[in-house]
This record gives structure tokens, C-alpha cells and sequence, in this order.
């Protein structure tokens, strides 16, 4: 990576254009001050604002008004194959403020062009083919979404029959989401985002079987000032956090009450009149399906969590098919709908990564990192006495959630700063030694 590049987190900015509503197009490439683009494994759309310094008073003379698109080409130098090269929509002028006569400060927000054509559009009708086919239908269909991003989409098993009521394309979408299980092992953690790379429809487990971004580590830094004449080692400077905190994690109340740890799901057949009930448990499930890590983030302790959460979901089925569709002249057999083998898993799935073990981490930013992606990292052990140098706990392997890339054009320097989960453990929590310890007798004073 160092071959033509002369510091970490250095970028070129190829290309920024307003297309303003009144049809002028302005280059702000000289203009800018930086770019700050949002990703979000648990968003649909980027968005981002931008700010400039308007010596030309193209706020008026564009006008900018929130209607306008922007289209804009940046690159990291080595790597022109994994350039961000997207047009947005903007939405809001969320700053115009003058510093003097002659210059003002407008910061302008912007999102995926996909997400507005969403909020304009409704679907009402029936759709009877594989989740993953009809999801893609809806996205590249000019009647809703129309999109031209790539779309990274991953099998899903089943057919299914399904009317969607009068909804906006993503919400649709996300309902399907909700019940769309892996071809593969019927895993039912499917994620529905965008990312700098595209459109993203994908399990966890397809994205955990993809390699690592980047191997990372939270040490001492380098000196790497771009003006100053000194060698430098620039992969190591790519590798190392420039900030970096635990966040707070472990909510063991709250992974009670949410079914994180157990629950049940009650699953009643409007078919022939019956129900079936099944439990979730953490550690019993724990190796079901794919996981950062083999250990489980809590020890087994031996208590019973099947009744911290209850769900209750309606089916309509027959054997392995959809009693409501499927008849003796079909020339297939649509399955039932998959949310009653889905709900319990997936929300507790949610809530680890959402609420157990993460971290926030600022790095040099390259335009190869992005939400929805895996990466290593390595922590020192804090403190005294220790017979190892790294945390076994917090290094390892992480799942990048949350990703804000930061252009700043006055440096010319790009650093993102990410949120990264865990659902594991790479080291074995110690053995539990002996039960809860409780108190041998309570009393009980009742008052007149």
C-alpha cells in the first residue's frame, strides 16, 4: 500500500458537483471543507453532510435550497478499484452562517437517492417467488426503487406467497428480512443496509465467512505528519487506533428482559387448531450457527431464562407447506411463513450485537473499510501483575456495525470512526466454581 501514498489516511478528492434543482451544476471541489459519510448495519441508506466555505454566494445564486444532488469521487491513492463514487441527494440545509461580508459557512445534509424514492412510493400486490428474488425485484424495479447501486444479495430458502399492504418499498422489504432464512442452514439473521460498496442483503454468517479488512491494534502511535521529511512506516499507521474506548456492555438486566439469554415462542396453527411451543436458550443454541468466536460472553450457571420473553405468532401450515396457498394443482408448494423459527433467535442476535461486548475506535481511513465487514483487533492488558500482554477477552475478531469516514480537505486526511461488536469470546470465561451464593433464611414482618 505504500507505493504512491505518502501518509496514512491520505485521499483525492476527485470529483464533488452540485446539481441544484434550477439546473446548474457547481463544482465545490475547491470549496469544500470536509465530508462526513454514515454507515449503519442497522440502517437502510447512507446520508452525510457537507460542508463549504461560499466566497461566491452560491447559496442564492444556485440556489441551494435541499433539493439538489451531489455526485462525488474520492479515492484512497493505490486503491482506484475501491473508489466511493456515488451521487446523493441532499435534503436539508442544516448550517448557513456568515464568518464575515464576504464569506459564509453552509453545511448541507445529504442521503441515498434510493431512500427519498422510498418515501414517494407505496406497493400493493402480491408477490409468490424466494425472498431474495422478490427483494430484488422491488429494488431494481423503476416503479419503486429504480436503484443503479450494486446490490450484494444472498440466497434465501423457500418460496414464498406474500401481499404487501399498501407500504413503502423498505418497510416491505424489512418484514421480509424478518423472516428470510440462509439456503445453506436456515440461519435466520439477515441484514438489509447500504454501505459505501452498495446495497447489502446478507446473513451474518456469509459476512463472517468473508476475510478480515484489516488487523488492528490499540498502540503507541507513530509520528506520521505529512509535511515533515522523517520516514515513516505507513502500514503501521494504518493499523493502529487513533482513539479507542470499551463501550459500556454486558447489560445483564436488560439481556434478560429483552429474551437475549432465553424465551419462548409459541407458535399456534390456524390450520388444524394446534400449537406448538418452543424454547431459545443461549447456551444450548450457542454453536447452532456461525459465531466470531467458539466461547460463549456469559457462563452457563445453570438457570432457566424460557420465560424472560414470551412470543406468540400465528401460522397457517400443513405438513412443510402453506395450507393458505398451496393446492393439489400447484406446481410448487410456497413454505409457511419462517418468523415463529426466526423471532427468538434473531432478536436475541440483535440484542447481543447491539448491546454486548463493542467497542468505538477512531483509525486512518481507506476507502476498503465499511460497515458490514469483520476485523481483527488486538488490546493490551491494562494494569499490573498479568502473565499475557494481550486481553483475551477484547482482542480478537469483531464485526464493524456502525462507520463514519470523515474527509477532512484542508489536511487532506480521512479517518473513520467505527463501532465494532462481538457475539463471542475468544478465550473460555473461567469455570463456575460453586452455585449463586444466597442468604439461608428470609423473614417476613407483617405490619398493622
Amino acid at each position: 500500500m505504500q507505493k504512491n501514498i505518502q501518509y496514512a489516511g491520505e485521499y483525492r478528492l476527485k470529483e464533488l458537483l452540485l446539481h441544484t434543482s434550477a439546473g446548474n451544476v457547481l463544482p465545490l471541489t475547491q470549496a469544500v471543507q470536509s465530508i462526513d459519510i454514515y454507515e449503519d448495519m442497522f440502517s437502510t441508506s447512507l446520508s452525510g453532510v457537507v460542508t463549504i466555505l461560499d466566497v461566491d454566494n452560491i447559496a442564492e445564486n444556485g440556489p441551494i435550497i435541499g433539493q439538489e444532488f451531489i455526485t462525488l469521487k474520492i479515492s484512497t491513492p493505490t486503491l482506484d478499484d475501491e473508489k466511493i463514487e456515488i451521487m446523493f441527494a441532499t435534503y436539508k440545509v442544516e448550517t448557513r452562517e456568515a464568518i464575515n461580508q464576504d464569506v459564509q459557512f453552509i453545511a448541507i445534509s445529504f442521503t441515498s437517492i434510493d431512500l427519498l424514492n422510498n418515501k414517494k412510493v407505496r406497493i400493493s400486490q402480491s408477490y409468490t417467488d424466494q425472498i431474495h428474488d422478490i427483494i430484488e425485484e422491488i429494488l431494481r424495479d423503476t416503479r419503486y426503487i429504480g436503484t443503479d447501486r450494486p446490490i450484494f444479495i444472498e440466497k434465501t430458502a423457500g418460496i414464498r406467497k406474500v401481499i404487501c399492504p399498501n407500504l413503502h418499498p423498505y418497510d416491505f422489504i424489512n418484514n421480509l428480512i424478518n423472516e428470510a432464512q440462509t439456503e445453506k442452514d436456515g440461519a435466520p439473521f439477515f441484514f438489509f443496509f447500504e454501505n459505501l460498496k452498495g446495497i447489502q442483503v446478507k446473513s451474518l454468517g456469509s459476512i463472517l465467512a468473508d476475510n478480515a479488512v484489516g488487523d488492528f491494534n490499540t498502540g503507541d502511535l507513530t509520528v506520521s505528519p505529512k509535511d515533515r521529511g522523517v520516514t515513516i512506516d505507513i502500514e503501521k499507521d494504518f493499523n493502529r487506533a487513533l482513539e479507542f474506548q470499551i463501550n459500556s456492555n454486558s447489560d445483564m438486566l436488560l439481556n434478560r428482559m429483552s429474551g437475549m439469554l432465553g424465551s419462548k415462542t409459541i407458535n399456534y396453527n390456524i390450520y388444524n387448531k394446534s400449537f406448538d411451543t418452543f424454547e431459545y436458550d443461549y447456551f444450548k443454541d450457542f454453536e447452532k450457527f456461525p459465531r466470531l468466536h467458539e466461547n460463549p460472553s456469559y457462563n452457563d450457571i445453570g438457570e432457566n431464562f424460557s420465560n424472560s420473553r414470551i412470543f406468540l405468532h400465528p401460522t397457517n401450515f400443513k405438513g412443510a407447506t402453506d395450507s393458505s396457498h398451496t393446492n393439489t394443482t400447484s406446481a410448487y408448494f410456497t413454505s409457511p411463513s419462517g418468523i415463529s423459527n426466526a423471532i427468538a433467535a434473531r432478536r436475541a442476535k440483535l440484542m447481543e450485537l447491539n448491546n454486548g461486548v463493542s467497542i468505538t475506535m477512531k483509525i486512518n481511513g481507506n476507502t476498503t473499510i465499511s460497515a458490514g465487514q469483520t476485523m481483527n483487533l488486538t488490546v493490551p492488558v491494562s494494569g499490573r501483575a498479568h502473565d499475557k500482554e494481550n486481553d483475551k477477552f477484547y482482542s480478537g475478531r469483531y464485526l464493524i456495525t456502525k462507520a463514519r469516514h470523515t474527509f477532512n480537505q484542508p489536511d487532506k486526511r480521512h479517518e473513520i470512526l467505527l463501532t465494532a461488536s462481538k457475539d463471542s469470546l475468544p478465550s473460555e470465561l473461567p469455570s463456575v466454581a460453586s452455585p449463586i451464593p444466597r442468604t439461608k433464611s428470609g423473614s417476613t414482618t407483617l405490619l398493622t
